[in-house]
């Protein structure tokens, strides 16, 4: 069994810059930060995949033709109330959300179950452990900040290893656009 997702992944310069800004909310309640290592944009969770289907996967995501598109990754929201997960705004003219809509067809022909809540591209910063009053105005002081653009040009099948100091993300396979 592999525990698995298909994601597209920002430019190191993004990630770095959407760390740094994540790192001037420090302080205000018990965040858990995403490493910049890992950040990326997750167009489908497939959870536990038994081996012997990963091979039909990566030939559906093989089939894809969609040609490569340029991301800006700008402003910080947060999902939920109180806030769960504090996350960096994508605006890319609605091609991710395309690239997830079309990932998620294909995957439901093999079997996994559709997303229930509707699509929003978004980069994790970070998870809230412990909600304090002090970290929606500190998000709110760095809220519009523009973190860069990038084009994205390839889908990658990630693998994810959980130990007790964090995921371990590994490509599988990778479908350039």
């Amino acid at each position: 069994m592999v525990r698995a997702f298909i994601a597209v992944e920002p430019s190191a310069e993004i990630r770095n810059e959407i760390s740094a800004a994540g790192q001037e909310l420090r302080g205000a309640g018990r965040l858990s930060f995403v490493s910049p290592n890992l950040m990326h944009i997750t167009l489908k969770f497939l959870g536990e995949v038994p081996d012997l289907q990963i091979p039909k996967i990566t030939a559906s995501l093989d089939g894809i033709s969609a040609s490569p598109y340029t991301l800006q990754a700008s402003g910080i929201s947060t999902f939920g109330r109180p806030p769960r997960v504090i996350k960096a705004e994508i605006h890319d003219s609605g091609a991710t959300a395309a690239l997830s809509a079309d990932v998620e067809s294909r995957m439901a022909k093999l079997g996994f179950a559709r997303e229930e809540k509707p699509f929003s591209p978004h980069i994790t910063i970070a998870r809230v452990k412990e909600y304090s009053p002090a970290l929606l105005p500190k998000i709110n002081g760095i809220k519009e900040r523009n973190f860069g653009e990038c084009e994205i040009s390839a889908i990658l099948l990630k693998k994810s290893v959980l130990t007790p100091s964090g995921p371990i993300y590994s490509t599988i396979h990778r479908v350039n656009l």
